[in-house]
């Protein structure tokens, strides 16, 4: 396995433990309001509260969604050959991008103190997704030297 392959997989493994299982609690509402850490030994597949909740601190899930995009990318840098295989590598970066845009409306929302605890916890769902076209990406290419 090369280095960019070692990377992508370490990025999606940093990834599903910042948005899924180690989190910062959060509020910026009035500055920076550190809530304490949650961790999730054994995470939801998928969490979502869309208009409220009672769970009305922010959570660093954001930064595991970051580093999922950045794994997505370098399997589309290492992959972009396999056209037939890019579909599902796409439907995770859209994914990914989606629950990156809900988690910093949430964010703005705290900002302008009208945020009532909306929250897309979708990080275990995703790194699964991205796992499946990593080891079938990997497989491919292996399979074509």
């Amino acid at each position: 396995m090369n280095s960019k392959r070692k990377f992508s997989l370490g990025f999606l493994i940093l990834g599903l433990i910042l948005s899924s299982i180690i989190r910062v609690r959060f509020n910026i509402s009035n500055g920076f309001d550190f809530q304490g850490f949650w961790i999730t030994p054994l995470p939801s597949i998928f969490d979502f509260a869309v208009l409220k909740s009672s769970d009305l601190t922010l959570t660093s899930t954001i930064l595991g969604y970051l580093f999922l995009v950045i794994s997505g990318l370098l399997m589309l840098r290492d992959f972009k050959a396999l056209r037939h295989k890019t579909t599902n590598l796409t439907i995770f970066l859209v994914l990914t991008l989606l629950a990156l845009v809900f988690e910093s409306v949430s964010i703005i929302q705290d900002i302008s103190s009208s945020f009532s605890g909306q929250h897309l916890r979708i990080g275990l769902a995703l790194f699964v997704f991205g796992l499946f076209v990593f080891v079938n990406s990997y497989r491919t290419v292996n399979s074509n030297s």
